[in-house]
């Protein structure tokens, strides 16, 4: 569909250019003057192609103007200040970054984090182009208004990695609200195995269809994003370790035991099943939803981690 007032522009510059006197000063018919009318389908193209990327739009269903396919696909990662899933956000940015989706990547940042410890104080360094705003995500009164005033009230995103909500209030229930706002396509949540209750007839590796606390802040927040509509998709890790975690505080104490020939205490009888994996292994499971995003927000739920099981003697 041509854009009526590039036709219009294109239609005036044809009048009124091949009505001009030439160096000779014969009057050139616009019915005969084939040159002409090359150039005005020429001027067409060049104005249809020139507001494609602002002329192609939609209204969305909640009033905001949605873009077409054309636009650019901003991605907004909410980071949480640290702790067992303190490095994803860092992991999941480098991973983006090669992603052809993927045009713009923003970490949303807890400021209650310790910018000299990693990965924080690898941003600068390792993800120049990344635009990192910092944002009280403790505050139980930030609301969707908040939110787009942190980011710019004329932001907008298409994909959002949500990696700090602890559940459906102040700044977790924002931004399931700020995205509703955006259309966002696909909502990834990283929410926690820790809500799982397994029985004695469980089978592990557990599957994603074990009996869950339901009152759990995660299992809340994932509700509340699946009753306002969201595109969610939810992850569920267990034990992560990197290169960059900021928990090596517990890893210490451990080897300062066995460098000791101090004994290490084992919760029970040490043959419990647990789940080790490398949080750049993680970031590529949570970009994953980007090859199939259909097929991702069908399922919604996924366990995250690897398949291989280890006791806690074996650890």
């Amino acid at each position: 569909m041509s854009n009526p007032s590039a036709l219009g522009l294109a239609k005036k510059y044809y009048n009124s250019t091949c009505m001009q006197y030439d160096r000779t000063g014969i009057n050139r018919s616009r019915k005969h003057n084939i040159l002409d009318y090359t150039m005005f389908n020429a001027f067409l193209l060049l104005l249809l192609v020139s507001q494609s990327a602002s002329g192609f739009v939609v209204q969305g269903s909640n009033g905001r103007m949605a873009s077409s396919s054309l636009r650019m696909s901003a991605a907004l990662i909410v980071q949480n200040k640290g702790g067992g899933h303190g490095e994803l956000g860092y992991q999941l940015a480098r991973n983006l970054k090669s992603n052809p989706k993927i045009t713009s990547i923003t970490i949303l940042q807890d400021d209650a984090f310790n910018d000299e410890k990693e990965p924080f104080k690898s941003y600068s360094t390792d993800l120049p182009d990344v635009k990192v705003i910092k944002a009280s995500l403790s505050d139980e009164s930030m609301t969707a208004d908040d939110i787009e005033k942190l980011l710019g009230n004329d932001a907008s995103f298409d994909y959002v990695w949500d990696n700090a909500s602890k559940g459906p209030v102040g700044s977790g229930k924002a931004i399931c609200d700020a995205a509703k706002r955006w259309n966002t396509k696909l909502f990834t949540y990283v929410s926690s195995a820790g809500m799982y209750q397994p029985t004695d007839e469980t089978v592990f590796p557990m599957a994603e269809t074990t009996p869950i606390k339901e009152s759990a802040g995660q299992a809340r927040f994932d509700a509340y994003a699946v009753e306002i509509g969201l595109p969610l998709v939810s992850f569920r890790p267990q034990y992560i370790y990197g290169p960059k975690a900021n928990k090596y505080d517990y890893i210490d104490w451990y080897f300062d035991r066995i460098v000791r020939g101090e004994p290490l205490p084992i919760p029970g009888d040490g043959t419990q099943i647990v789940s080790l994996t490398n949080s750049e292994d993680v970031a590529s499971i949570l970009a994953s939803p980007l090859n199939n995003e259909a097929a991702a927000i069908e399922q919604r739920f996924f366990n995250c981690g690897t398949d291989i099981q280890l006791s806690y003697d074996d650890v």
